[in-house]
């Protein structure tokens, strides 16, 4: 089951929203419970953690900001997918800076709900995605989204993920082979990143979500610091992203 919320104020386009999401339901099978609000007081009356898979966001609501919405979301640790609904790109910034998987400008219409729930449900899927990985006589299994990135000291692999570090023997080429390309990225030599867990960049290092800094080679800073870049600009246009 896939939960999903809408906030949208105008009548005429929930009704729209409605009719495409279900559209989009019984040409590809899947099993969606909508709940529609109005406004953010009538979505946190309702709100309970972890309870919507996607979430799509009026920007400009009569009662409440549909970015404020997204923010606590964040704030209070939500990685549902987002998608902002809005009559211009003023907020692209902020979208991106919340993780948000798409940006519909309106009119409203069926195919861009549909190139919405594509790319969110691509994520949901990926998202159960794992590798499994041998740690002594055991192998652990780890959510590919869960990594922030790898790095390796003494020949071993340490992997850092949202709530534990794990180690193995595995060489970092074999994990980058396991890892399967982008969002993935070889920084270094010793070290792989999870494009998706980067909060910011300088000349030097990633910083990524957790507070770590990874180092970027002064020998391939441009080329490091491009491909993240190119990544970042592509989930921003909404266009593919090349693995």
């Amino acid at each position: 089951m896939v939960y999903i919320a809408v906030c949208e104020d105008e009548q005429v386009y929930q009704e729209k929203i409605e009719r495409y999401l279900k559209e989009y339901s019984d040409i590809n099978c899947c099993d969606f419970e909508i709940a529609f609000f109005s406004t953010a007081v009538d979505f946190w009356a309702h709100y309970q953690p972890e309870s919507f898979c996607i979430v799509f966001l009026d920007i400009y609501l009569e009662e409440g900001n549909g970015i404020e919405i997204g923010r606590q979301l964040r704030n209070a640790g939500e990685d549902c997918q987002m998608v902002f609904i809005t009559s211009s790109r003023d907020f692209a910034i902020e979208g991106f800076e919340l993780k948000a998987q798409h940006y519909i400008i309106k009119p409203i219409t069926k195919e861009k709900i549909f190139e919405a729930l594509d790319r969110c449900q691509a994520v949901l899927t990926e998202g159960g995605k794992a590798i499994r990985i041998p740690n002594g006589k055991l192998e652990v299994p780890i959510r590919l989204k869960d990594i922030i990135y790898v790095e390796v000291f003494n020949k071993i692999s340490v992997i850092h993920t949202e709530k534990e570090e794990i180690k193995t023997y595995l060489p970092l080429s074999q994990l980058e082979s396991l890892l399967g390309g982008t969002p993935f990225l070889r920084c270094h030599r010793c070290s792989i990143i999870n494009m998706n867990h980067v909060e910011d960049y300088t000349t030097t290092d990633f910083i990524m979500n957790n507070g770590d800094r990874v180092g970027i080679p002064r020998s391939n800073s441009v080329a490091v610091r491009q491909k993240y870049l190119d990544f970042i600009f592509a989930k921003v246009r909404g266009e593919p992203i090349a693995k």
